[in-house]
């Protein structure tokens, strides 16, 4: 472990040396492979010597060097303490100043360097500040990159020097057909994709050439192909293959070996069948949707998916836009089935992935929508009275409402409280139907409350359906007021100022008080109906 700040200015020096290591490998193998192509370019031209695994090999060489060369440099960490060396050597005036300041190791006792370590670390850096190190790495860099550059093209002439020094009769396929190159030679396609076969003579052509085709468990089949102008070249065509087959060419009394022909499948979604458990609250039977990929329920909800492949897999899972993944199990007795379940919670939408043995993925995976409902709470609208009223004692207060939820609701009335007592909640009806509107009615009698003038009457509408949980919920309207008014109020215009004035004055007042009262009881109202705690069921007065 180097001190940070030294180790700030030997990381971008460290990274040009890393790419160095990487350019100076891959330009001595292209160097090298170039030597040997253009000299066997040269013995094919002098010696007529030629083989058929000669182009094969040299690409397959080639390929497995660069591809060891860029292992290596994965694998490979710049490591500051060569970089340090190397910084030495090309700079004699720091006499080891660098490498003793790269091994410095902070003091345990005080956990960082202490002063003279410190002042090595700085006579370094200013060093670096006078004569940046960086500058002979990233001139060995460009000339590096220079020199592959030429080597790679100097490797390409010889490879393509190769591709036109070999023989059409003496190609890698040509050598395993006898003679002649057989193209595609064995292949694995798509079940379903035409295959389109190819056979170049080297020599004297013969006058015609058959496909003999053996499908497994059926009838061999020939078809004829045809000559390409004056190219020696026959060419033919299956326009659908649906499982494996082997072929040959068969001309003037003789035939190639046998190729193979396999035939794989993607990975695909037959079919997605969905089984929704409904929460118990709503007292909805079981539902099985058929082959569906979008489907709602309400929040709670157990949903089992069913997934029917064409073949089994090795991974099935559900990804999430969030990239969440989330897999699917395989069903024992049937091979290509998977299946998962979950509750829903919210809304998703997922994406499923497969990927079959050969790591083959599906082509177009198919999303899946999913939402979860919510879980309403009942409502409740009052259509009288309306508003806040001014009632006499004597009064009686005729209350019209109606009430409605989306999975029925347990019980529903009106709650009333008087100035003084306790809340009373009237109970007007139980059990509705979802989405089942219920109107009820209520006659609030004041004088048998023996309400007194001036008092505050507050009175609203409450619901109890079930919640998500299961549990019972309450759910109350907003809160109304009517005041109780004496008997003989009678409004009067143009009162004389002598009498009336002081009177108006001190009703404005317990207006205004009034008013303040009422809006501090809706506040607090207002606030515990956010509660979810559901208080205890009513009784009817």
């Amino acid at each position: 472990m180097i001190d940070r700040l030294l180790e700030k200015h030997l990381k971008p020096i460290a990274r040009d040396y890393w790419r160095w290591q990487l350019w100076r490998g891959l330009a001595r193998c292209w160097a090298a492979m170039a030597v040997l192509g253009f000299g066997l370019i040269l013995l094919h031209r002098f010696t007529g010597w030629w083989a058929g695994w000669v182009f094969p090999l040299f690409n397959l060489g080639t390929a497995g060097w660069a591809l060891a060369v860029w292992r290596a440099w994965r694998k490979s960490e710049p490591e500051y303490r060569e970089i340090a060396r190397q910084i030495e050597q090309e700079n004699p005036k720091l006499h080891a100043l660098l490498l003793t300041a790269v091994e410095q190791q902070p003091d345990p006792e005080i956990g960082g360097l202490h002063y003279l370590q410190q002042r090595v670390v700085s006579e370094a850096l200013e060093h670096n500040r006078r004569r940046p190190w960086g500058n002979r790495i990233f001139e060995r860099l460009f000339f590096t990159q220079c020199a592959h550059g030429l080597a790679l093209c100097l490797f390409l002439a010889a490879l393509f020097g190769l591709r036109v020094a070999t023989p059409p009769g003496k190609s890698f396929f040509g050598a395993l057909a006898g003679g002649v190159t057989v193209t595609p030679g064995d292949v694995s396609i798509e079940r379903g994709s035409g295959l389109v076969v190819f056979a170049r003579f080297d020599g004297k052509l013969p006058t015609e050439a058959t496909l003999v085709i053996k499908p497994l468990n059926e009838i061999q089949r020939r078809v004829p192909l045809a000559k390409n102008l004056d190219d020696p070249l026959f060419g033919g065509s299956v326009p659908e293959v649906n499982s494996d087959l082997a072929y040959r060419i068969e001309y003037a009394g003789k035939q190639t070996r046998d190729f193979k022909v396999t035939v794989y499948d993607y990975p695909k979604l037959e079919r997605a069948d969905a089984k929704l458990t409904y929460p118990e609250y709503t007292g909805l039977p079981e539902k099985t949707i058929a082959d569906t990929r979008r489907l709602s329920a309400v929040e709670g909800s157990v949903l089992a998916y069913t997934f029917f492949l064409n073949k089994p897999v090795a991974s099935a899972s559900l990804v999430s836009k969030d990239k969440t993944t989330v897999p699917l199990v395989a069903d024992t007795n049937r091979p290509a089935v998977y299946q998962i379940q979950f509750t829903l919670d919210q809304s998703q939408q997922y994406e499923l992935q497969l990927v079959d043995d050969a790591g083959r993925t599906n082509k177009v995976p198919p999303q899946f929508v999913i939402e979860a409902l919510k879980n309403r709470t009942p409502e409740l609208k009052l259509a009288l009275p309306r508003g806040d009223q001014r009632v006499s004692a004597l009064e009686e207060i005729a209350f019209q409402a109606e009430a409605v939820d989306d999975f029925g609701l347990k019980a529903y009335g009106v709650a009333y409280t008087l100035a003084g007592q306790e809340t009373k909640f009237a109970q007007l009806g139980t059990n509705c139907g979802p989405n089942e509107k219920r109107q009820f009615n209520y006659l609030l009698s004041l004088e048998a409350l023996a309400a007194r003038t001036d008092q505050l009457l507050t009175y609203y509408l409450w619901a109890d359906d079930v919640g998500p949980d299961g549990k019972l919920r309450r759910t109350s309207s907003d809160m109304f007021f009517a005041e109780v008014r004496p008997f003989d109020e009678i409004f009067r215009e143009g009162e004389s100022m002598e009498g009336g004035g002081g009177a108006q004055q001190g009703g404005g007042e317990a207006q205004k008080l009034a008013e303040l009262q009422k809006q501090i009881i809706s506040a607090t109202w207002n606030l515990q109906r956010r509660k979810t705690v559901l208080p205890a069921l009513p009784h009817a007065p």
